[in-house]
């Protein structure tokens, strides 16, 4: 299945009409329901290159979480179970970090438990090894799991090599 259709499935799941964007002006609401398309498009090798354009100044501005961020932590959970080329989970992963670390600590205490359920992706990422700074990124996601230690430190000790040198 692709990546893409799988995003599709998840966005079916939340009511993004209903949600104000981080793209929000001057008193002008939108809807966050640009967001899956973005993700979609993306996904697809469209127009918009691998990155997190379509996620920056929506679902968060820098690390300010916008009220899609949970929704949006969906997506890119549901995107990286389609295994999308390594570049793209790259730019997955960073979108992830700043979703599960933003500075409203509920909203990403909330988007860290979306990032619980994708944990084994986050450790076959990191067994892969493909990209060293995508297995990091994994790597950092796992650190935020207390819960994952001595999992994490396990792995960490197999697949040191496929780590940046900060975090072997």
């Amino acid at each position: 299945m692709k990546s893409w259709e799988l995003v599709r499935i998840e966005a079916g799941l939340h009511d993004w009409k209903a949600m104000e964007c981080g793209c929000s002006w001057s008193g002008r609401r939108n809807s966050a329901e640009h967001i899956p398309a973005g993700l979609i498009e993306m996904l697809e090798g469209g127009s918009r290159p691998p990155g997190d354009e379509w996620a920056e100044n929506h679902a968060y501005i820098q690390s300010n979480l916008m009220e899609p961020a949970v929704a949006t932590a969906s997506l890119v959970v549901a995107a990286l179970a389609g295994r999308p080329p390594v570049a793209v989970r790259h730019e997955l992963l960073w979108s992830l970090t700043v979703l599960a670390s933003g500075e409203q600590a509920d909203i990403g205490d909330a988007c860290l438990d979306v990032v619980r359920g994708a944990t084994w992706i986050l450790y076959e990422e990191l067994a892969a090894g493909e990209q060293v700074g995508t297995s990091g990124l994994a790597y950092e996601l796992l650190l935020f799991m207390e819960e994952q230690e001595e999992r994490r430190t396990a792995y960490r000790r197999v697949y040191a090599a496929h780590l940046p040198p900060h975090l072997r």
